[in-house]
């Protein structure tokens, strides 16, 4: 009789042993809401400009001498060097967008100097314009251009650019920065500063594989993954055939909450690290970028929650952008974390 109890024992625990208990982030998640962003904190209170713009600045188009179209530039960007001036101006709109630039360098280099409006509409396609007789103001924060006339220029097959004399553009128009105040000793969240999924699904296999599947204003991303999970901890492996060959890159690590249908994904990152492997400090970073002034920058990081539901279905996230499409500091991708638009680009 004790022999049976203890052979059924044996057996009894062996099942248990064949029925492990499913890891709860096995199952699909879609993503119902992502927050967070980029955090500054400085100790000393000083004015900031994050390229938030007022001001009135057009472009105005014109074929035969009648007006025919007028497009509305919104931030511009100066970089000054020992070669001269280099001056970018933009504009956006659902059925446009366009650059306005100026280079004004010095001798020898002057021979180059000019100004170009390129316009890419919907109705009209792309036209490009190209002057000479470029006038502007640079103030501390701001920049005039004084009524610019150009000529469109285009590309004929077998003969090169030419002018079309029929169509001419007209720049004027004033822009300014605006200032943020940023008090000392204050967890700032700089908002709007990098681009956001708008939609995130997640595949988490049991046997440790998955797919993840974004969504970047239209653009769909889809990757096979292999992930791990500790009690409070969830990453995973990105791999992918380059040549012939599998690359592997590891992805972002991110603290998980699981509460009934509910994931929560949560990551923190001290972003100083991601500038200094350009080798950049993080004082000279904030200081070009924002105009931080150099040591009094004492933190500056990256938080982001994202919540998922087994149920929901994905909906577009709720992080808007705005009108104008202002420059931004990088994207965030739950696939590979933040990356700085440099990194993103090279890659």
């Amino acid at each position: 009789m004790i022999k049976r109890t203890l052979i059924l024992s044996a057996l009894i625990m062996l099942a248990c042993e064949d029925k492990e208990e499913i890891n709860p982030l096995v199952g699909t998640w879609n993503m119902t809401s992502v927050d967070g962003g980029l955090y500054l904190k400085l100790n000393k209170t000083q004015m900031l400009y994050m390229g938030e713009m007022s001001g009135d600045m057009k472009v105005s188009t014109f074929h035969n001498g009648t007006p025919d179209g007028i497009y509305g530039l919104s931030e511009f960007y100066i970089d000054e060097t020992f070669d001269g001036m280099v001056i970018a101006v933009q504009g956006y709109e659902e059925d446009y967008s366009m650059n306005y630039n100026i280079t004004d360098y010095n001798s020898p280099l002057d021979q180059y100097n000019g100004s170009r409006v390129n316009i890419s509409t919907r109705s009209l396609g792309y036209l490009e314009f190209v002057g000479q007789n470029y006038n502007y103001t640079i103030g501390e924060h701001s920049l005039t251009i004084n009524a610019d006339t150009l000529i469109r220029q285009l590309y004929v097959d077998n003969t090169g650019y030419v002018i079309d004399s029929t169509r001419h553009a007209i720049v004027s128009g004033s822009l300014t920065e605006m200032g943020m105040e940023i008090l000392a000793n204050e967890n700032i969240l700089l908002e709007d500063e990098f681009f956001m999924p708008d939609e995130i699904i997640i595949i988490i296999n049991e046997d440790g594989t998955g797919e993840i599947d974004e969504t970047f204003e239209g653009d769909r991303e889809k990757y096979d993954i292999e992930w791990v999970s500790t009690d409070s901890t969830f990453t995973w492996t990105i791999c992918e055939e380059y040549d012939g060959q599998i690359e592997c890159d590891e992805g972002p690590e991110f603290k998980y909450d699981i509460s009934g249908e509910t994931l929560i994904l949560s990551q923190y990152e001290d972003m100083c690290e991601e500038y200094e492997s350009f080798g950049m400090s993080c004082d000279e970073a904030m200081d070009e970028i924002f105009g931080v002034e150099m040591g009094t920058l004492e933190e500056f990081w990256m938080e982001m929650k994202v919540v998922l539901s087994a149920t929901a279905s994905a909906k577009k996230s709720v992080y808007k952008m705005r009108q104008t499409k202002k420059k931004r500091l990088g994207e965030y991708s739950l696939m590979t974390g933040y990356k700085t638009l440099k990194k993103a680009q090279n890659e």
